[in-house]
């Protein structure tokens, strides 16, 4: 490690191209951090708890959470017909050529009744979780109607999530969890929890799984089949059993389902840059 004076730290004047490889990022980092204490590249705090410390890095943004209308949610799930067991395309249309066309007029049918009801029922309970089930099995999960159970939930439910690790299994560490929410005023409050060294993870695991759980739902891009799995196949391995929120919205599935027809691939990148107008450094 070099010597230097932290007060008086400058990014390497000779290493000011952008990078255009992995290996010229990698020299690039190297050069302008090398030696330099972890809270002058990231300021945060060390946070610990029982399990030994980790870091934080926390930060604020303004924005609006945009979701479905809670009126219009119910309005689709109970004029939805397709949503009873056992009813497909060409019962449907036989049914409205008898002028059923919504739930509740199916309150007198013998056969789908008693199914029509329980569907109502939960959606005046706004039961998102078993209303998820039932449009999976019956519609997709990636169905509008399933995004359409977002507006179902207060701003407050909302717990955003995602995982930086050492590699695609299970069994390599994570490195940086990020945690985002909603406050007052359009406030997102952003949470990283960041492994300064190895014996870190059990201490950030710790504090992520405490937030997870004081959430109603969670949102992620590609984390049914990465993040939720890879947290609890590490959160196991520690011997800490993950209560992740009943809900989970994965966007992958939603943003492939809107436009996989239009665009190359649907990572989280060509969203941000097709859809949004996000160039990332």
């Amino acid at each position: 490690m070099r010597t230097f004076d932290p007060d008086e730290y400058q990014p390497d004047p000779d290493f000011d191209a952008r990078p255009d490889t992995v290996s010229a990022f990698r020299e690039q980092l190297r050069r302008d951090y090398e030696g330099l204490p972890f809270d002058k590249v990231m300021p945060g705090e060390v946070v610990k708890n029982e399990y030994g410390a980790c870091y934080l890095v926390a930060s604020t943004e303004r924005g609006a959470l945009r979701r479905a209308n809670a009126d219009q949610a119910r309005r689709n799930l109970l004029n939805s017909v397709s949503l009873v067991r056992g009813i497909r395309d060409k019962t449907r249309v036989r049914l409205e050529e008898q002028g059923i066309k919504t739930l509740a007029d199916l309150e007198n049918h013998p056969r789908f009744c008693d199914e029509s009801k329980r569907i109502r029922e939960m959606v005046e309970a706004g039961s998102t979780e078993e209303l998820a089930e039932v449009i999976g099995t019956r519609l997709s999960k990636s169905h509008p109607s399933a995004l359409g159970l977002s507006g179902l939930h207060d701003d407050a439910d909302f717990l955003f999530l995602d995982l930086e690790t050492m590699g695609l299994f299970a069994g390599q560490p994570l490195v940086v969890a990020g945690l985002a929410h909603l406050e007052r005023d359009n406030v997102i409050a952003i949470t990283q929890y960041v492994v300064r060294d190895f014996p870190d993870e059990l201490a950030l695991l710790h504090e992520v799984n405490r937030q997870v759980g004081d959430y109603k739902v969670m949102v992620t891009y590609n984390g049914k089949s990465f993040d939720l799995p890879f947290l609890t196949g590490r959160s196991a391995y520690y011997g800490i059993t993950l209560r992740p929120p009943t809900v989970h919205f994965d966007l992958l599935h939603f943003c492939r389902r809107a436009w996989r027809d239009e665009l190359e691939g649907c990572s989280l990148r060509a969203i941000e840059q097709a859809i949004l107008g996000i160039s990332r450094e």
